[in-house]
């Protein structure tokens, strides 16, 4: 036992050279805390060597995260614009939206939620839970007023922020709104804006931001892409001023016949383009969540006219009617077996199809082809069929377009059909001479009708004229297409005299839709929509009115159809009406002169006016 004191002490008087005991026990301890500290430096070093070789990267990135950050830049939509440049019918404009950012944890997030809800005019209970469920960031509302925007500034809140965003805006509202389509999360959904999205929409820029310790940004580089991020302009051939007649005088209409819906469609009858199209019930894309988010979950569900989301004119099918028969009397023309002075016979306006007997409003008996259009003979016009037989027939309304797509710039046209069964051969080519048996679109209707008034040859129709960067150079025009020879010029103006007849003859059918002031030709159109029998509608009808003016030199072609009108039954009463104040304010708009003289009035030859 005396060894190990001995041993001790030797070690401590070498460690510390003394023999003294208390000085000796203070030099120890001061070398036992080096020696820790010593190691404690090494193993850091260790660490730092360690890190350097296999964390070095990942460690970097976190620094360059705290200085450095990525900002996304996006440019703004195009504009869409009428044919005069003038009429602005879609636009990105900036909108104020308010953001709960994150608050101190003695904020009380309920007390903030009231007040927010009392500001903004929302409900609390959505608010608060809103703000409650996220810890840093909740959207509270967007597209605030200036009156909002004043409240929230003042209230000064802890941890609600205002900010910019950008905002499709309509400035016509529900004018052609279903047309146009709306914007959704930076694309274009519907219409115009989802067709020709890629060209209205902006690009994006990604830029490096470096950030100083008060996290502000200081822009550091953006690749090699230019600047110009603003998406294109669209001119579209739509003009203003015939648009809102069109839109104000459907609106009117369909409320006086305590109707359905309507649609309606004007081109140019020398080129197709539209210039004007509307549905009603009318879309307000500035609303469309609200308006659309109805029927867009009822997907499946069959829209008998109500949806205001859904352009009508392009995509509602229906049995033209009497409509039809402009097209079979085409048919006939070109065959060269009927003229318009071939008798055929009305039966009295009471014949048997088929099994079905069919009767017509007007009693006609034997009479030629042009007095059977011009009174609305479904018996005569049977007979007219089935002399021009199976084959012919059939390809001209495909030569028209029925059963096919029209080619209009736009999405969700339906094609409708023209086929016509071996076995139903002998009746459905009577039925469908007078307007059953197949489905059309209206707007098929309309270039059908504007090929007979562009002397038989059709081209497609367009919405869109150009499209033109932001600083007014012409990037892409776009044009009709190849022409295409339907039936020949000579038939076809035997149909436009046909048509002239039933406006401008005083016992016509059409005589309610004549413009003031304007020559015009045009066909009725009345047609059993049997399919609304089971919504409740036992005896609904598709009342139209398709035709063009001024019937000598046709400028414009007008279609109307009143879907389930309660009032009156008819489509020269029902639809004609819409015609003639929309054909006589659209030639008007174009400045094409009154060419029909008022009674004890004189035309003047010269100009083609009064």
């Amino acid at each position: 036992m005396r060894g190990k004191p001995a041993v001790w002490h030797r070690l401590k008087r070498r460690l510390t050279g003394t023999d003294e005991h208390k000085e000796a026990s203070v030099l120890l301890r001061m070398l036992a805390i080096l020696s820790l500290l010593l190691i404690g430096f090494a193993w850091v070093i260790g660490q730092a060597w360690v890190y350097q070789l296999s964390q070095g990267p990942i460690l970097s990135q976190r620094g360059d995260k705290r200085v450095k950050n990525t900002y996304v830049m996006t440019g703004r939509r195009g504009r869409i614009v009428d044919r005069t440049g003038r009429g602005l019918l879609a636009v990105t404009v900036p909108s104020p939206r308010v953001d709960f950012k994150g608050a101190p944890y003695y904020v009380d997030r309920t007390e903030l939620g009231f007040t927010l809800a009392e500001a903004l005019d929302l409900k609390a209970d959505t608010v608060i839970t809103r703000i409650i469920a996220e810890e840093n960031h909740a959207r509270i509302k967007r597209n605030l007023t200036d009156e909002e925007v004043a409240t929230i500034r003042k209230l000064n809140l802890p941890g609600v922020r205002i900010s910019n965003e950008k905002r499709r805006f309509y400035p016509m509202g529900s004018v052609f709104g279903a047309e146009l389509g709306y914007v959704k999360d930076g694309r274009g959904n519907r219409g115009i804006e989802a067709w020709y999205d890629r060209a209205l929409r902006g690009d994006e820029m990604v830029m490096k931001v470096l950030r100083d310790r008060r996290r502000r940004g200081l822009y550091e580089a953006g690749g090699e892409r230019p600047w110009l991020l603003d998406g294109a302009d669209l001119v579209l051939s739509i003009d203003s001023r015939i648009q809102l007649s069109l839109e104000s005088e459907l609106i009117r209409r369909v409320q006086m016949e305590r109707a359905v819906g309507g649609m309606a469609v004007v081109l140019d009858a020398r080129t197709f383009q539209v210039l004007a199209m509307s549905s009603v019930p009318s879309l307000n894309p500035n609303r469309y969540e609200e308006e659309c988010g109805e029927f867009e979950s009822r997907a499946g569900v069959t829209d008998i006219g109500f949806n205001p989301c859904r352009n009508k004119v392009i995509s509602y099918l229906f049995e033209p009617g009497s409509i039809a028969k402009i097209f079979a009397a085409s048919a006939a023309f070109e065959s060269g077996r009927i003229r318009p002075s071939t008798i055929v016979d009305g039966q009295n306006g009471r014949c048997l199809i088929g099994k079905h007997w069919v009767k017509d409003l007007e009693k006609l008996e034997k009479a030629p082809v042009s007095d059977a259009i011009k009174f609305s003979s479904n018996c005569a016009m049977a007979e007219v069929g089935e002399r021009t037989g199976l084959d012919r027939f059939v390809k001209t309304m495909r030569d028209f377009g029925f059963g096919e797509a029209t080619g209009i710039d736009m999405p969700g046209e339906a094609v409708g059909n023209m086929k016509a069964p071996d076995n139903w051969a002998p009746t459905w080519l009577k039925t469908a001479s007078y307007g059953y048996g197949f489905k059309a679109s209206l707007l098929q209707l309309a270039v059908g009708t504007a090929t007979i008034a562009n002397d038989g040859i059709r081209l497609t129709p367009r919405v869109a004229l150009e499209v033109r960067s932001q600083d007014g150079r012409i990037l892409k025009r776009f044009d009709a297409g190849e022409p295409r020879r339907v039936v020949s010029t000579k038939a076809a103006r035997m149909v436009r005299d046909a048509m002239t007849a039933v406006v401008m003859e005083e016992d016509g059918t059409g005589i309610l839709g004549k413009p003031e002031g304007y020559t015009a030709a045009a066909k009725t159109g009345t047609a059993r929509l049997k399919w609304l029998a089971r919504h409740g509608r036992e005896k609904a009808y598709m009342t139209s009115y398709v035709g063009f003016a001024p019937a000598s030199d046709p400028r414009i072609v007008v279609a109307v159809a009143i879907i389930d009108p309660r009032e009156n039954r008819y489509g020269g009463t029902v639809a004609g009406p819409v015609f003639a104040s929309v054909a006589k304010q659209a030639l008007e708009a174009l400045g094409v002169a009154y060419n029909d003289p008022p009674k004890g009035g004189r035309m003047n030859l010269a100009d083609g006016g009064w």
